[in-house]
Parts: C-alpha cells; structure tokens; sequence
C-alpha cells in the first residue's frame, strides 16, 4: 500500500506565503501536494503546472491536511476561515492543521485556537519547535515536522 503525500496549502501568496511555497516545491517533492491560493489570482500564476492553482480560500482549505496560512492579520484569516462574530467557523476545517505564519497578538491567537479546536482543526503560529510540542501525536509525524522546517527557513530566513 502506497501512503498519499501530505496535501499541503498556502493562502496568501504576498512575500511570506509566494517564499513558503516556493520552498516547498523546491525541497519537499514528491512529499506533497501543493494547492496555493490568493485573492489576487495573479499571485497564484508562477505556481502553475507545479501545484493546484485554488479558484477559492474553501477549495485550498478542502484540498488540504496542512494549511499554511500567510495574511497580513486576523480580519484575513477570519474571512478565509468564515469566522463569525460569535467566534464559530463556517469553513470545514475539521482534521486539519492550521499554521499561522504571522503571529497574532495573544487574545487574538486564543481566540483562533479555541474557534480552531471547537471547528475540530488545530491552530498553531510561529516557529516549528514550539509548535510540534503543542501538537498531538496524530500531527506530529517526521513527515510534518520536516515541512514546518522547511516552510519556517523559507520564511524566517537564516538565523
């Protein structure tokens, strides 16, 4: 039996998420399938042929295990998420992770986390090694972990 490769997605495609993808592609094949998407659908263009371009942020989340999210805040992720007011997600997100690239402030990222785990998906932010301790043991395979390091020097750069 053949495993699947981990579907994984990037939403927003400025610097930090066109950097993220770029590395993936460049460093993680065949490891995974990539799936991008951006509002601005020109952004998606340079990944044609190499992943699947989403039509919608609902497609990218449907189409992906692990989901890379790089907005500018969390107005952004709450509409690719369909987050009401009351703090409940519209989107189906159960079962998957969800990376923020761009940390929020504190109250913020609690609140995301708890819409997160009450929509029965995982939120974590910033770099990969505090992360991967947060996780469950589901989420916390060699596969996983090597892409979170792939993505984190993408984007954080060298150190």
């Amino acid at each position: 039996m053949t495993s699947r490769p981990l579907r994984v997605g990037v939403v927003g495609l400025g610097t930090t998420g066109a950097a993220a993808a770029r590395s993936l592609l460049q460093d993680a094949q065949p490891d995974l399938a990539l799936t991008v998407y951006d509002r601005d659908p020109a952004r998606c263009e340079p990944f044609r042929g190499a992943a699947t371009l989403a039509a919608s942020a609902r497609e990218a989340l449907h189409e992906s295990d692990l989901v890379v999210l790089a907005l500018p805040g969390e107005r952004e992720i709450d509409r690719t998420l369909d987050r009401f007011s009351d703090g409940r997600v519209g989107a189906d997100i159960r079962d998957k992770l969800l990376w923020n690239l761009r940390p929020l402030p504190r109250e913020a990222a609690e609140r995301l986390g708890h819409a997160a785990r009450d929509a029965g998906a995982l939120y974590i932010a910033g770099p990969p090694e505090p992360a991967m301790r947060a996780l469950p043991a589901r989420h916390r395979g060699a596969d996983v972990s090597r892409l979170l390091q792939i993505i984190w020097r993408a984007v954080a750069g060298p150190r």
